[in-house]
């Protein structure tokens, strides 16, 4: 379990690099270590546990350097507004509460997720289009006036992009580039030529106005994100984001929520109706059939107990991050990441990588120009899932030539 949260730790700290990567090459070296009598269960056991603490460390450089990965890229917007107002720990924190808060409900609720899951999965499947249509249209409703226009070009242009990507490149290989141009470099070429700085830094939170409602929130849409297929954290988080548009607070709660409970209900998703959802369950489905009771026990055991030390963590590299973070000049900072992520990108994805992640920058700053709720930007995601599930993709797909 050590080992497990060691890995995701290091996962979550190093943009791009995503535990699914680890996965598999751990999948890789299971056979030959359960061949040397390692026991199955501390296998799967290192699989949750890594996945669970990457969860948490996850936001660490998508909120204090603006780097995100996919399931953590809307972070980066109230994030980064929180780090301007010297307030870039109590994001992390709010994060990282969000993620304990949703382990403790799954757990107390457990026995009634056991038996409601697969009931709940057959209710809605059929539904996810008109869902995330209906997700759409309320994400539109938020704007005024030229507003609404803007939004539905926006989120019309990123899902055509998408579209194509999404049909060209596998999912490990396009998403890194798309969000770090989508989120990342447009955030961080604002932020440079408006010649911004770092405030100083509180590292104490207040902990008054903190509600229940931002964990289960972002419980409920975990819940979602981990019982449909096509539906990752990313679009839960858009969920998270329309239900509280001024509530900041409850929104990286919610956001931070999400990511680990997607953990957490994939895996009961597996033992209840045998689905993988995520890629750490699609590893463990690949060791075993199915898990006996006491196995899932052990593992939410394992998840608990990786929770509380991963908060542990995450709050103290939080504390050391923001409080040599102002130390150096904000536009060597930007300079540097966006250096760092462009040698990424190259390193992973080549000269279309870096093309996809041209194209995503744009496309956040035309966002950013029209005044626009940047959650349309997660179109990326969703038209493609709307039009998967309506049976349109194909015929769309065909038209495009992707």
């Amino acid at each position: 379990m050590l080992l497990g949260i060691g890995v995701g730790v290091l996962t979550g700290l190093v943009p791009g690099v995503h535990p699914n990567t680890v996965f598999v090459i751990s999948l890789s070296f299971s056979l030959t270590l359960m061949g040397g009598g390692v026991e199955l269960l501390s296998i799967l056991v290192f699989i949750v546990s890594l996945a669970v603490s990457n969860t948490f460390t996850d936001f660490l450089p998508s909120i204090l350097l603006g780097a995100p990965e996919p399931d953590s890229a809307l972070s980066v917007l109230p994030g980064h507004k929180y780090l301007m107002e010297g307030r870039g720990y109590e994001a992390l924190f709010l994060t990282t509460l969000g993620g304990f808060g949703v382990i403790l409900l799954t757990i107390l609720t457990l026995p009634f997720l056991i038996l409601f899951i697969p009931l709940l999965y057959n209710f809605i499947y059929n539904s996810i289009h008109i869902i995330l249509l209906i997700i759409v249209v309320w994400m539109f409703s938020t704007e005024f006036g030229i507003g609404k226009f803007y939004a539905l070009l926006t989120f019309l242009i990123v899902g055509l992009f998408g579209i194509i990507t999404l049909n060209s490149f596998p999912s490990s290989f396009s998403l890194f580039p798309a969000f770090t141009g989508l989120f990342a470099f447009s955030t961080l070429v604002v932020s440079f030529y408006s010649k911004t700085t770092i405030p100083p830094q509180q590292d104490i939170v207040d902990m008054k106005g903190y509600g229940i409602k931002g964990i289960v929130t972002g419980w409920l849409a975990g819940m979602l994100a981990g019982l449909l297929p096509g539906i990752g954290a990313a679009q839960a988080g858009v969920i998270a984001a329309q239900t509280f548009k001024a509530k900041i607070k409850d929104f990286l709660i919610a956001l931070g929520g999400i990511n680990t409970a997607n953990i957490i209900f994939t895996l009961i998703v597996f033992y209840t109706i045998g689905k993988t959802r995520s890629g750490a369950v699609w590893t463990i489905s690949q060791l075993t059939d199915t898990l006996v009771f006491t196995d899932m026990l052990v593992l939410v055991v394992a998840t608990a107990t990786t929770c509380f030390i991963s908060v542990i963590i995450t709050l103290k590299l939080g504390k050391f991050f923001v409080r040599r973070i102002r130390l150096i000049a904000y536009d060597k900072i930007t300079i540097s990441i966006i250096s760092v992520l462009l040698i990424l990108i190259f390193v992973m994805t080549g000269p279309i990588g870096l093309l996809i992640a041209a194209t995503g920058t744009c496309i956040g700053l035309f966002a950013i120009s029209t005044g626009i709720k940047r959650t349309h930007l997660m179109g990326f995601l969703i038209l493609p899932t709307i039009l998967y599930f309506s049976g349109a993709s194909y015929l769309l797909s065909g038209l495009l030539g992707v």
